[in-house]
């Protein structure tokens, strides 16, 4: 089984993008879903592809399926990240935009998902 793996309802992933994305949540299984979390994740935002960014939190990542996005795959560790926030927490429906060497682009965040390592 594919980690993460697109249901048959969505495109397929590049190879590429579903590597990426099973590095990060190989041995991981998700938790409840929340609608918001802290914004202190949004230091360690890894993008995968248009559809997925992840968000590492210490042991957990944050899987986030994107409702839209613009180059959000593209984001790399340097990216600055721009957001509006209130009361320090991102929220499914909240758009970010980021910068990062010469790209820009946006994302309108959806749930976020955790992800932990099985026990």
């Amino acid at each position: 089984m594919i980690v993460g793996a697109a249901d048959s309802a969505e495109p397929p992933r590049t190879a590429d993008a579903q590597a990426k994305l099973d590095k990060w949540l190989t041995g991981r299984v998700p938790g409840e879903t929340r609608k918001c979390v802290n914004t202190a994740v949004l230091t360690n935002a890894i993008g995968i592809d248009d559809r997925t960014m992840l968000f590492r939190d210490g042991p957990r990542i944050w899987r986030n399926d994107l409702r839209a996005s613009l180059h959000c795959g593209d984001l790399g560790r340097q990216a600055f990240i721009h957001t509006e926030s209130a009361a320090n927490r991102i929220c499914n429906g909240q758009q970010l935009e980021f910068e990062d060497g010469g790209i820009t682009g946006a994302c309108v965040l959806g749930d976020f998902t955790p992800w932990t390592k099985a026990k």
